[in-house]
C-alpha cells in the first residue's frame, strides 16, 4: 500500500512530467512562428489549454496532500527534511527535478512569449506601413450593435 508521502511524490512526479510536457508544447509554439504555420501553433495552443486544465487537477490534489501530510508552508527545496529518513534521498531527487522542470518550461515559456510578441509587432508595422486604418478593425473590443429600429422603444411617450 502507498503512503501518502509516496503518494504526494507520485504527484510531484507527474507534475514535473506535465511541465516537460509543456515545456516541448512551448517550442513548438516557437517552431510554428519561426515557420509561420498558424495551424500549427493553433494545435499547440490548444494542447497548452488541455494541459492547463489538467494542471489545476493536479494542484487541486497537490494542495489536499499538503495539508495532509503538515506541509503547509515548507518550500520545495526544503521538502527533504520534512521527509522520513529513509525516504528523504528519494524526496530530495522528486524536488529538484521538479524544480529543473520549472525552470526548464519557464525558459521555453519566455522564448515562445518573445517571440510571439516580436512577430505580433512585425505584422504591427506591416499593416501601418501599408497604409491601412486599424480603428475599427475587429479586436479585443467588438463594437457594441445597434438594435433593430423595431426593438427601440421611447421611454419618452
Amino acid at each position: 500500500m502507498e503512503t501518502p508521502h509516496q503518494a504526494y511524490l507520485a504527484l510531484l512526479n507527474e507534475l514535473s512530467s506535465s511541465l516537460d510536457q509543456l515545456s516541448q508544447l512551448a517550442r513548438q509554439k516557437t517552431q510554428a512562428v519561426q515557420r509561420d504555420d498558424l495551424i500549427g501553433l493553433d494545435e499547440a495552443l490548444k494542447q497548452e489549454q488541455a494541459m492547463t486544465l489538467s494542471l489545476r487537477g493536479l494542484e487541486q490534489k497537490r494542495l489536499k496532500a499538503v495539508s495532509q501530510l503538515d506541509l503547509e508552508g515548507s518550500s520545495l527545496s526544503s521538502l527533504a527534511s520534512r521527509y522520513p529518513d529513509a525516504m528523504q534521498i528519494q524526496a530530495r531527487q522528486t524536488a529538484e527535478k521538479l524544480l529543473r522542470s520549472y525552470q526548464e518550461y519557464r525558459c521555453a515559456a519566455e522564448v515562445a512569449r518573445n517571440t510571439l510578441e516580436l512577430n505580433l509587432h512585425e505584422i504591427e508595422k506591416i499593416i501601418a506601413a501599408s497604409g491601412v486604418d486599424t480603428a475599427g478593425s475587429p479586436g479585443y473590443a467588438a463594437p457594441v450593435p445597434e438594435p433593430p429600429k423595431r426593438m427601440k422603444t421611447d421611454f419618452r411617450a
